[in-house]
């Protein structure tokens, strides 16, 4: 038997059990502490993401504005344009790019009207295996052109010939419908008169022919 006094005993039970639940009492107090802090955060973190959301979908991209064509900045100047009126007139600062040349050389026709001046300025200094390739390509161009402004001409002609003899409608419609059928069989590289007068005006520069352009 134990030498405590059941009093005593029954007092220190007490005790015990009373220091336990103040021990677990402490304890849940911190982890609800802890647990309401996390909550706290998440929903925190939660509204903020809310939030975020909420402004990005509300938040539209400004409207592009368009202006009449009138107003609209130019489209950027080719390098390559830039390159030969630089030479043109300002040739003192001017300096040659082989690249640049050789794109000059490929695209001759495309070059706008308003280079045309400086482009035949250039292309009138070339020399040695630039010269002597570019000059029958050149006369090249001006043959198909008068090719094509002779063949015209026999039509108009042709038309001019039947309308006199006084022939039928039915066979005047048939000789239009063969008229168009030519010019679906007319390649897609047809020459037009500014580009056989380019060709010409470069051709001065750099030979003495005297080279005819038919219909100028």
């Amino acid at each position: 038997m134990s030498s405590i006094p059941a009093w005593k005993r029954a007092g220190l039970s007490v005790k015990a059990q009373q220091e336990a639940e103040d021990a677990s009492l402490s304890t849940r107090r911190i982890e609800s502490d802890d647990l309401s802090t996390k909550q706290i955060k998440k929903i925190s973190n939660k509204r903020k993401l809310q939030d975020d959301d909420k402004h990005k979908t509300n938040k539209k991209p400004p409207k592009r504005v368009k202006l009449p064509k009138s107003e609209r900045a130019p489209p950027p100047v080719k390098d390559q344009l830039t390159y030969i009126k630089q030479f043109h007139e300002d040739k003192a600062n001017w300096k040659f790019n082989k690249l640049k040349q050789n794109w000059i050389l490929k695209n001759i026709k495309d070059i706008p009207a308003d280079y045309e001046e400086a482009l035949v300025s250039y292309l009138g200094t070339l020399q040695g295996g630039s010269r002597d390739r570019l000059v029958p390509e050149l006369k090249e161009v001006i043959t198909k052109w008068n090719t094509q402004y002779e063949e015209a001409e026999k039509r108009i002609e042709e038309q001019l010939a039947k309308k006199l003899d006084g022939e039928k409608e039915e066979e005047k419609k048939e000789g239009e419908d063969e008229k168009k059928d030519d010019k679906k069989e007319e390649p897609k590289d047809e020459v037009n008169l500014e580009y056989a007068l380019r060709c010409k005006a470069i051709l001065a520069q750099l030979v003495e022919d005297v080279i005819e352009v038919k219909g100028e």
